[in-house]
């Protein structure tokens, strides 16, 4: 018996040509579809998408999006600015979370103008703290006028080195000698000096500008509490007795902090006390909240040793009694140090032959023009 027959389809699918045929219109089908679907929008999904930053990128890209600071004034268009670079610390600037500009530099081209605005009714503005400082300032009368030119030389950094701060107070003259709080044998040192007939100030630590300087224990700082900054200004007025005044060890940050300042000056004035600005800075607000505190004051003139060196020792003495000459006072800042005690030696007999009179810092003080407080010698 012979095999039949299936029909034509079973027979075309055992041809190989057949089956080959087949599979490549399936295939070009296949791709004509795929076309088709991409054509009518089918494939967005595949299309080119905006690019994704890293972290990093974002973190450099996203303040120049964000809002300005509030304390940055923005124009319209502001060109680049000139910045000195200042490095804050978290304890200097708590709240700041951006890099400070120093408000003291200036830029170097014209901000661009400001759209102009409706004109409001003036009104005046609330006092606070900041503004308080632009208030006329009470009256101060400034030291007397004497028959001979006044100088008062003070040397600070008294008491830690024992054998030069001895020195000091051997000089031929009343000198001011201003000792640093946390020396030791402080009260047998400032006893010995006091009754050589030297006036006796007390030499307070403050911040300083540099972080590499070093200006000792229980120094005040910018920033801190009110509270915590009381606690260090009381440490440092009760180490000793029998002195008038303070002057600032150091201080070109502290000195500059109007908040800090007038903390200092509160105290001061409780306790009947002066203060001798030393002036590391030229922002110092310590005349300026002296006077609101009604806080008896001077400023310094000359430093005459901040070079060691014998020939310019010489030359800024030869400044203080220039300045005494022109305005009737000076007033000098020294250290205990070799070259400084040799040329005083000599200049303080000096000057004094020649109509200088030498006198303690008290004598040469702004005093508030009513109600003078009495200066007791004391801190407490």
């Amino acid at each position: 018996m012979t095999e039949q027959p299936n029909g034509l389809f079973k027979t075309a699918i055992k041809d190989p040509a057949v089956r080959l045929a087949a599979l490549g219109g399936a295939l070009a089908g296949a791709v004509l579809v795929l076309a088709v679907v991409l054509i009518s929008g089918g494939g967005q999904e595949d299309a080119p998408r905006p690019r994704e930053y890293s972290p990093s990128e974002q973190a450099q890209v996203a303040p120049m999006m964000a809002p300005a600071p509030r304390h940055v004034a923005q124009p319209s268009a502001a060109p680049e600015m000139t910045r000195r670079s200042v490095q804050p610390t978290a304890d200097t600037y708590p709240t700041l979370p951006v890099a400070r500009v120093d408000e003291a530099a200036e830029p170097t081209e014209p901000l661009a103008p400001v759209e102009p605005v409706a004109a409001e009714p003036a009104v005046a503005p609330e006092k606070t703290p900041e503004t308080a400082a632009l208030a006329p300032l009470p009256k101060a009368a400034p030291p007397p006028l004497a028959a001979k030119p006044l100088i008062a030389i003070v040397i600070d950094d008294m008491g830690v080195d024992q054998r030069r701060s001895a020195r000091a107070m051997k000089l031929p003259a009343k000198v001011t000698l201003s000792f640093l709080p946390y020396s030791r044998d402080l009260k047998k040192q400032v006893a010995e000096a006091a009754a050589l007939g030297h006036e006796i100030m007390l030499h307070v630590a403050m911040e300083p500008e540099s972080a590499e300087a070093d200006p000792g224990p229980n120094v005040l700082l910018t920033g801190t509490p009110e509270a915590e900054l009381l606690v260090n200004l009381r440490w440092n007025l009760d180490q000793m007795i029998g002195y008038h005044g303070i002057n600032n060890h150091m201080g070109s940050r502290f000195t500059r902090d109007l908040a800090g300042m007038r903390v200092v000056m509160k105290e001061l004035k409780a306790r009947g006390l002066f203060f001798l600005d030393s002036v590391t800075s030229r922002d110092s607000v310590g005349a300026k909240t002296a006077q609101e505190a009604g806080v008896p004051f001077a400023t310094r003139d000359i430093f005459i040793d901040h070079k060691d060196d014998t020939a310019f020792v010489h030359k800024q003495l030869a400044k203080v009694e220039a300045k005494a000459r022109k305005h009737g006072v000076a007033i000098a800042i020294g250290h205990p140090r070799d070259i400084t005690l040799r040329a005083l030696k000599l200049w303080l007999t000096k000057v004094q032959a020649e109509g200088f009179e030498l006198v303690g810092v008290s004598r040469v003080l702004h005093k508030p023009a009513s109600a003078q407080p009495s200066l007791s010698g004391t801190s407490g």
